[in-house]
């Protein structure tokens, strides 16, 4: 596959996302929360597997489109989606045995990403903020991450492989 090919699809996919989060689900009041988190998810799953690939601007920009079509403070999520990039990022450099590694690796950094949101939401408002619609939120998108790193597993042009490195011929 081509590079442009190769940072295409990812930045597509976190557009989508975004695009995603901002639409009327009709969710209830704590379930809502949830949709801002699902960029992270396809954030997460390029960053943590070809961190080359998924440029520092594309969870900048989705994160203002959904701060602007959400009518939310500017910046909110640009920040948020940033730090769970550099999160990410970091979750690379940690080798995981198998989906469920990878699994439990992303719902750290969820945990973590989760952690900053309702600390800068308390900031920014200058209290505490309610933890209930955070907290159900990472358990929802805890829960979605499988299904959405199948989806983008089939649209990655390199998806990791488990390694064969340990197996020796005998002589």
């Amino acid at each position: 596959m081509t590079n442009a090919a190769g940072r295409f699809i990812p930045a597509l996919s976190v557009a989508v996302l975004a695009l995603v989060a901002v639409l009327p689900w009709g969710l209830p009041p704590d379930g809502r929360f949830v949709l801002p988190l699902l960029p992270f998810i396809a954030i997460h799953y390029w960053a943590s597997r070809h961190p080359d690939r998924l440029a520092e601007w594309v969870p900048f920009v989705a994160g203002l489109a959904v701060d602007v079509l959400s009518n939310g403070p500017l910046g909110y999520w640009s920040l948020i989606y940033l730090v769970g990039y550099m999160i990410a990022v970091e979750a690379h450099l940690v080798t995981a045995a198998g989906p469920a590694g990878r699994w439990f690796i992303f719902l750290t950094s969820l945990a973590l990403l989760v952690a900053a949101a309702w600390g800068i939401a308390s900031l920014y408002y200058l209290e505490l903020a309610a933890w209930r619609p955070f907290a159900w939120a990472a358990l929802l998108a805890g829960l979605a991450y499988p299904v959405f790193a199948l989806i983008l597993r089939s649209l990655d042009p390199d998806p990791i492989r488990r390694s064969n490195d340990s197996l020796l011929r005998g002589g």
